[in-house]
């Protein structure tokens, strides 16, 4: 997903990794030494017409413990008029299962927590025809243009064996 703000388009994406240092080193195509996933984000700046776009910053929001990392997945992302950006995703691991989560960086690029729990998962979500992370969404509230609204799926232990959370989340001025 992508938005653009304050001349900047920010997008992110759920990305394999097979480090605790929030890279992967293996040229294996398969990423068969994928050991967990993280949120990677990119700032670029826009220009006039007809002008590439020009690389600002970037992050990758990532689990490092060596054993029993937390998998992040389908994010999604909202900046506000601040240059504040909050990222909602859904996370899960061999011991938890599968929450809703956020975090987020300030306009001088420090983050604002490491990933906050917002719900967590309660049961097992069984793979079939129903998709998953349709529903992450963030966005500015235009009543003010700095709190942020997040919807986060997140495996339940009846239904569907999803659900969906709500958040607003006001970062510190």
């Amino acid at each position: 997903m992508a938005v653009i703000r304050n001349g900047y388009l920010w997008t992110c994406q759920h990305a394999g990794l097979d480090n605790t240092n929030g890279t992967y080193t293996n040229a294996d195509w398969t990423g068969a030494t994928v050991n967990r996933s993280g949120i990677q984000w990119w700032k670029f700046q826009l220009h006039s017409t007809g002008t590439p776009l020009t690389y600002s910053s970037s992050g990758i929001v990532y689990d490092a413990s060596a054993s029993s990392p937390w998998w992040y997945y389908m994010p999604s992302l909202a900046v506000n008029w601040a240059n504040v950006m909050v990222v909602g995703f859904s996370g899960s691991s061999a011991t938890n299962y599968i929450s809703a989560l956020y975090t987020g960086r300030t306009a001088d690029g420090a983050m604002i927590l490491p990933p906050t729990l917002i719900q967590s998962g309660s049961g097992y979500y069984g793979w079939s025809s129903r998709r998953w992370g349709d529903y992450s969404y963030t966005i500015v509230d235009p009543a003010d243009n700095q709190t942020f609204w997040t919807v986060q799926s997140y495996a339940t232990s009846t239904g569907y064996n999803w659900a969906d959370w709500l958040i607003s989340i006001k970062p510190a001025p």
